[in-house]
C-alpha cells in the first residue's frame, strides 16, 4: 500500500525560530499522546514502533528514513517556507507499507500520526506565541471616617 500524508500550517514566526524548535523533539512532542523519539546513536531515533535515521534532504529542515521495521519503507520530512503572515510548516510522509504493516499503518500508525503531527504544530505555535499578560486588577477601598 502506498503512503502519502501531508500536514501543513502557517505559523506566525520565522523559519529560523521554527527550525530551532524542530531540532529538539523533546520540547515540542506531545508526550501525553506518545513518547518523543529517543536518540539512539548516530542520527538514529527510536519510536515505540519504528526506528528512524535522520538524513540530509535538500530543502528540508529535518528528514528521516524508516530503518525498521522492514515492512514500512519510507521517509518523512519537515519543510519551512516564508509566506505572508509567517512560515508555512509542512510535514510529508511518503513510502509504502507491506504485508501485515498495511493494516497496522491504516488502523494504528496513520491515525496516531495525524493526531501527533497536529499536536506538534500546536506546541510549536504555543512555544512561539507572545506571552499573554494577565489582566491587572486593582482594588481600592475607602473608609468613611
Amino acid at each position: 500500500m502506498k503512503i502519502r500524508k501531508i500536514h501543513e500550517r502557517t505559523i506566525a514566526a520565522t523559519p529560523e525560530q521554527i527550525v530551532q524548535l524542530l531540532a529538539d523533539f523533546e520540547g515540542i512532542w506531545p508526550t501525553q499522546i506518545a513518547p518523543a523519539p529517543r536518540a539512539q546513536g548516530e542520527r538514529l531515533y527510536k519510536t515505540p514502533i519504528m526506528l528512524w535515521q535522520e538524513y540530509d534532504r535538500p530543502g528540508a529542515a529535518r528528514a528521516f528514513r524508516v530503518v525498521s521495521p522492514a515492512e514500512l519503507q519510507g521517509e518523512h520530512w519537515f519543510e519551512l517556507g516564508r509566506v505572508p503572515g509567517g512560515t508555512l510548516i509542512r510535514h510529508t510522509v511518503q513510502g509504502e507499507a507491506l504485508g501485515d504493516y498495511e493494516a497496522i499503518w491504516r488502523d494504528r500508525i496513520a491515525p496516531a500520526h495525524d493526531v501527533i503531527l497536529e499536536a506538534v504544530f500546536d506546541n510549536i505555535e504555543m512555544a512561539l506565541a507572545p506571552p499573554t499578560s494577565s489582566p491587572q486588577s486593582s482594588i481600592s477601598s475607602s473608609r468613611a471616617q
